[in-house]
């Protein structure tokens, strides 16, 4: 299919990030160029007939939310407006062509293993990073990240760093080094561009590494091949760990979590719960630094309730949250309400539940259904992968990044390939669903978000 290597340079230089590490990728556009690679892919694929052009139901609401935040643009920062444009391009893009453009179980597989072996790297460089010797980083924090230098000096503590060999005008930190230019932040593991946080990396090598290997793991026969998926599996769970976010262990285990109950019940999940917590407990990242982490998420939760209540209807404007505020929102859905107003939270909301009633409605339908078990693999996986996702962005703000936009496209392309042979098949939402999204949504804005806000001190 000739849209599969545009889609597989999209996910690869959205995630991977090459053109940051290496200077020659530097002088070519490449996430533009691989934009219209996937587009023009999947025109030709249309046109050869590879591929049916009927919208998926998940299609009508994505292009609602990208008209909305250019309209919301347009009329609340009109000169962000072309910026703007060039941002949902891609995410148009990226849903657009996997949602659209995979029909076919076995090209689905295909960039299912693009995303997988994209997260494994990221993966095993945070690893490498976990493992490797403290030093000091020479650098200062700017614009919500860490930048600097590794000088050479090894330390255990940062006031060794300030000490013989420091240079004036620089703060010091002692951090993990690792490939490519990353380093730790406060020694946990973290990678580089959009994932610089170490909850972000936890949040993407959690769905796209570990959920997506439990079901390779399950759907080959090779035995080394199973090897290669366990001990990916393995890797992916220490760095979890080296990233010492409290998020990101628990979405971790929700992803083996989801299986453990499709299979045997709450019981299961009672019992894999109580030999969970005790390394969770273990592993948590605690005292003074994570108390504050976790008071100033708050505030800016605050923050964005008070942007919704200055302007309730088109909000801030897209990516403009920390203009007005030093901080970004920390939960996704404050983000969609202080950035897009109410009508953008509903959306983006909307967009999310039925992702969520698609992979629902989907394993049911194929439930003891002869000839049905990559669809249903692969909809277990899409299912955890989320459950841990959403999860998640209850503290980060993933409205608009690409690993969220990657799966809900990909749960787009499993309910083409069921429908490329049960045309039948279609999930939409119904009034129903509409009335308990907005409804939902109301309560979360004036009952449940202000409530626990005064509760923590933070309204």
């Amino acid at each position: 299919m000739f849209a599969i290597p545009g889609i597989a340079g999209l996910i690869v230089f959205l995630l991977v990030r090459p053109q940051e590490f290496l200077p020659l990728l530097q002088k070519v556009p490449f996430l533009h160029l691989f934009t219209a690679f996937a587009v023009l892919g999947w025109l030709i694929d249309v046109r050869l007939k590879r591929v049916d052009p009927n919208p998926t139901p998940g299609l009508k609401w994505v292009v609602v939310m990208i008209v909305w935040m250019m309209l919301g643009t347009a009329v609340v920062v009109p000169d962000r407006f072309v910026e703007r444009v060039l941002d949902v391009v891609i995410m148009f893009a990226l849903y657009g062509t996997i949602a659209q453009g995979i029909q076919t179980f076995r090209t689905f597989q295909t960039v299912a293993g693009v995303v997988v072996v994209a997260c494994l790297f990221i993966t095993l460089v945070c690893f490498h990073q976990g493992m490797s010797p403290l030093q000091c980083i020479a650098g200062e924090e700017s614009a919500g990240d860490i930048l600097g230098q590794p000088d050479g000096r090894s330390c255990e503590t940062p006031e060794e760093c300030r000490g013989a060999g420091a240079e004036p005008g620089f703060e010091y930190r002692c951090e993990h080094v690792g490939a490519f230019g990353t380093f730790s932040v406060e020694q946990r593991v973290r990678y580089r561009g959009d994932l610089h946080d170490p909850n972000e990396v936890s949040l993407t090598i959690s769905a796209g590494g570990l959920s997506l290997l439990i079901a390779f793991l399950i759907r080959k026969r090779d035995a080394f091949a199973k090897l290669i998926c366990i001990v990916g599996g393995t890797v992916v769970v220490i760095t979890v760990i080296m990233t010492q976010s409290r998020g990101g262990l628990v979405s971790a285990m929700l992803v083996p979590g989801v299986y453990i109950l499709r299979k045997y019940g709450i019981s299961g999940v009672i019992v894999a719960g109580v030999v969970m917590v005790p390394l969770m407990m273990a592993n948590s990242r605690g005292g003074e630094a994570a108390d504050v982490s976790t008071q100033l998420r708050y505030e800016a939760w605050g923050v964005g309730l008070q942007m919704f209540y200055q302007s309730p209807v088109f909000g801030v404007g897209a990516r403009m949250f920390q203009h007005h505020h030093f901080l970004t929102a920390h939960n996704s859905f404050v983000l969609a309400l202080g950035e897009l107003g109410f009508p953008g939270l509903v959306i983006f909301t909307t967009v999310v539940y039925l992702s969520f009633k698609t992979l629902l409605v989907g394993l049911r339908e194929l439930t003891n259904v002869p000839g049905t078990a990559a669809p249903q693999v692969w909809g277990m996986s899409l299912l955890a992968s989320l459950a841990g996702m959403v999860f998640q962005i209850l503290t980060l703000s993933f409205t608009y990044h690409p690993v969220l936009w990657i799966f809900i496209a990909l749960v787009g392309a499993w309910s083409s390939a069921i429908r490329h042979h049960r045309p039948s098949f279609a999930v939409r939402i119904n009034g129903t669903d509409m009335f308990r999204i907005i409804a939902g949504c109301l309560v979360f804005v004036f009952i449940g978000l202000p409530i626990f806000l005064r509760l923590k001190h933070a309204a």
